[in-house]
């Protein structure tokens, strides 16, 4: 709800559900709040809550919690099909990504330019660049 929240432009709503949880925001709560805020321009809150995630990163890691991987669902002839970033369990792996570089291409052909900091991970811009096509 968070993101959802967030990535529609309302993030004081979703402020206001992360303080009304009945536990502790954690590094992907922070993070989808601080990612909404980024891309919507909330600079203020952007900038103020970096701190917090990153000591709530290290808390997490600290306690042993493993982060889920957040995922897309796709519906193709009445079948779920699931995806996460750089995912390759999916039987039709190789054409899937084959597909998703010719429309890399193409986009990029007509003048579409990804935004490599909208991902909030510390790794390289290649790697960043990888993620948003896949």
């Amino acid at each position: 709800m968070i993101d959802l929240l967030g990535r529609a432009g309302r993030q004081d709503d979703a402020q206001n559900l992360m303080k009304s949880m009945p536990f502790e925001p954690d590094a992907t709560t922070w993070g989808a709040l601080l990612g909404a805020s980024r891309i919507h321009g909330n600079t203020e809150l952007a900038s103020g809550g970096w701190a917090d995630v990153g000591a709530m990163r290290l808390k997490v890691r600290d306690t042993g919690v493993k982060k889920v991987s957040g995922y897309s669902w796709l519906e193709v002839q009445n079948k779920i099909h699931t995806f996460s970033v750089a995912d390759s369990t999916h039987p039709e792996t190789v054409r899937i990504y084959a597909y998703l570089e010719e429309l890399d291409f193409r986009l990029k052909k007509e003048g579409y330019i990804s935004s490599p900091k909208l991902v909030l991970h510390d790794v390289e811009e290649e790697e960043k660049e990888h993620m948003l096509r896949s």
